[in-house]
């Protein structure tokens, strides 16, 4: 396998590209890595009181409605967004699941799920008290997503 990076000064934004003569097991798991490093850098635009910030995505808990705007909820604080929910679950990666009709999860931040057969479900995160909600039509889907995890984390 050959490596090559080209520079090319006039660019806007950074490209990589793989040429393979097939899709195999190696060549998926240079892309996913490429992928993984590159979500690692992204952010979102956050506001808290008068200041913006710019969070990682890999920062970020869960975000949730709050009467008219999108609570964006890290460790230790909450920001705001001017974005809607809907907006964020087209933007977010992957690895952000919508939950319930007011709030969407990082899966891979969560650390364990109070299951509540009746109304909704408990998620909690690494490291953190705070404490996200799965309503019970979304349940089996976040069970599955997060079984997904696991067996990729296995392999």
């Amino acid at each position: 396998m050959r490596i090559r990076i080209e520079i090319e000064e006039n660019l806007t934004e950074d490209e990589v590209v793989i040429r393979c003569s097939s899709l195999n097991e190696s060549i998926i798991a240079i892309q996913k890595n490429i992928a993984e490093a590159v979500r690692g850098r992204q952010q979102i635009m956050v506001m808290k009181g008068d200041k913006e910030y710019w969070l990682l995505l890999t920062e970020i808990l869960f975000l949730e409605t709050t009467e008219n705007q999108v609570a964006v909820h890290s460790a230790n604080q909450v920001f705001y967004t001017r974005l809607k929910l809907y907006e964020l679950e087209e933007l977010l990666p992957s690895v952000f699941m919508r939950v319930s009709k007011s709030a969407i999860v990082n899966t891979e931040k969560v650390r364990s799920i109070k299951k509540n057969i009746t109304g909704a479900s408990e998620v909690e995160f690494e490291n953190c008290h705070k404490i996200a909600y799965v309503s019970r039509s979304y349940l089996k889907p976040f069970i599955s997503r997060m079984e997904e995890r696991q067996l990729k984390q296995l392999k």
